[in-house]
């Protein structure tokens, strides 16, 4: 589907967040009080809200509990299966934290068969990838700072010109770059971009649309990272004053050329559209090069992955130049979960895959979720994973699933940590413009999940005398807005802190 301007406006709206450590009176939950048995009203209130008509045609799936003594407050279809869109990352995250670790960094080599004569790498710059994730503006204000740091240790090394070519070993990941099942037609956009083991930007470029200055010529595209690795086919024309703008832009699938037309009014400021760039380690590769050589390391042969030389290249006398390691996982966590960020979920499945069988696919990173789930006794039955962002609609989870999940982190050793990036109601995150008022504000922490027909929202939610409650509420095909989703489900969450405080 091509990029379209709210895309890039709902983009550009949630922050680079990274992981601060929050006091402990935020991060964790209070200390609860042991309450008397749920009173009946309060599943009446519910069935009354989730009854809701202008939803009676879509499926429900509802399980909330205490998690501090298990006790199962209210419950709607909460065994069957449902397609969970983001709440998938609820698991993704999970498991990331429990096999890789809060201190897990992606590492990037550098490494050469040539010798190093008066500045001169007479030969190739062999670059070997983990999946780094970080090398994009989430991370940094400037997405090429690590790629310059990078021309750095190469200067520090004495190494100013390179007279082979760059070479990129990404074979740490391998099989399908997309998730099973991902539709057609969102391949273009920015939230379905490929993975590899060599990428950047979050596998998307920005591509701003500026008017001419006169009506009839073509619009002025700027690339935002500047690159000459993508290639636009600019097919717009500048119209009149007072004309909406009509733009779509759609990747080549044979390579980074991106195809842009529509129209934009001469009065009309700068409109900017983020597309998925098709080929990650391409991508990668070619804005290196550039970045190297304004950094003033001069590369004279292409940059290439190892697969796409012409001639087979000799890893005999291999050497090390150095290494460099990225944020740690204690800050790609909540960058994934709380702007529910698809790629970093793709990457750290196949992160996961990698690091504990060798095996950095999706078949490998689905085997080690499954693994660790059995391992922590949560049933399995009515789950099935297809990838790791829930942007496949050949994923299935029930409430039960996501219920026992949350409550199980809760004993693990990086619980501060997970509690904390999730998205907080009204503060942060997926949640940031959502339930802003008292009860709510401040007191959900959650993960959601959307695509077209399917709504989720699964965490916990703080209350004063009953300490946490955990909660998973999902809806299937539905024909509504999300707003009108959201209404019922954060009513459901206010009658449950409102009965909750005032039955005690």
């Amino acid at each position: 589907m091509a990029a379209n301007i709210v895309r890039q406006q709902i983009r550009r709206a949630l922050p680079a967040i990274l992981f601060a450590v929050l006091p402990a009176c935020a991060a964790a939950p209070r200390p609860a009080v042991l309450p008397a048995a749920p009173p009946a009203s309060l599943a009446a209130s519910l069935d009354s809200i989730f009854a809701d008509t202008a939803l009676q045609h879509a499926h429900w799936g509802v399980l909330v509990k205490s998690l501090t003594t298990g006790e199962t407050l209210y419950e709607r279809n909460s065994r069957r299966a449902f397609v969970p869109a983001s709440t998938m990352k609820l698991v993704t995250g999970a498991v990331a934290l429990s096999v890789l670790g809060p201190d897990y960094r992606y590492r990037t080599t550098f490494s050469t068969t040539a010798p190093v004569r008066a500045g001169v790498l007479q030969g190739d710059l062999i670059i070997r990838g983990s999946g780094d994730p970080t090398l994009s503006e989430r991370f940094s204000a400037d997405p090429r700072a690590t790629m310059r740091a990078w021309a750095d240790s190469l200067r520090t090394r004495g190494i100013t010109r390179i007279t082979g070519g760059i070479i990129g070993v990404d074979s740490a990941f391998f099989g399908p770059s997309l998730g099973a099942g991902w539709a057609w037609d969102d391949l273009d956009a920015y939230y379905a971009a490929p993975v590899g083991a060599l990428q950047f930007n979050e596998g998307a470029i920005d591509l701003q649309v500026v008017p001419s200055r006169t009506a009839g010529e073509p619009a002025v595209v700027i690339l935002d990272p500047a690159t000459q690795y993508v290639h636009v086919n600019n097919r717009t024309v500048t119209t009149g004053r007072g004309i909406t703008a009509t733009l779509d832009a759609v990747g080549d699938p044979t390579g980074p050329v991106v195809t842009l037309t529509g129209s934009i009014p001469i009065d009309t400021s700068a409109i900017t559209l983020t597309i998925a760039v098709r080929d990650p380690a391409g991508y990668f590769l070619g804005v290196l090069r550039e970045t190297f050589r304004d950094a003033g390391v001069a590369v004279e042969g292409q940059a290439l992955p190892a697969g796409e030389w012409p001639v087979e290249r000799s890893s005999s006398g291999e050497r090390q130049l150095f290494a460099s390691a990225s944020a740690p996982l204690s800050e790609i966590l909540p960058g994934m979960m709380k702007p529910s960020q698809n790629w970093i979920a793709e990457t750290l499945l196949r992160t996961i895959g990698s690091v504990r069988r060798g095996e950095g696919s999706v078949r490998g990173g689905t085997a080690v979720v499954d693994s660790v789930l059995r391992g922590w006794a949560i049933p399995l039955d009515g789950f099935r994973m297809a990838d790791g962002s829930g942007l496949s609609r050949n994923d299935l989870a029930n409430p039960d699933l996501w219920v026992t999940l949350l409550s199980r982190m809760r004993d693990e050793p990086n619980w501060v940590l997970w509690y904390s990036s999730l998205p907080s109601a009204g503060q942060s995150g997926t949640l940031q413009n959502r339930m802003q008022a008292a009860p709510l504000r401040g007191n959900v922490r959650a993960k959601t999940g959307t695509l077209t027909g399917v709504r989720g929202l699964a965490g916990y939610l703080e209350t004063e005398t009953r300490g946490s409650i955990v909660f998973a509420i999902l809806l299937n095909n539905h024909t509504r807005s999300t707003a009108a989703v959201d209404r019922v489900s954060e009513a459901a969450l206010r009658a449950l802190y409102k009965d909750i405080e005032l039955n005690q």
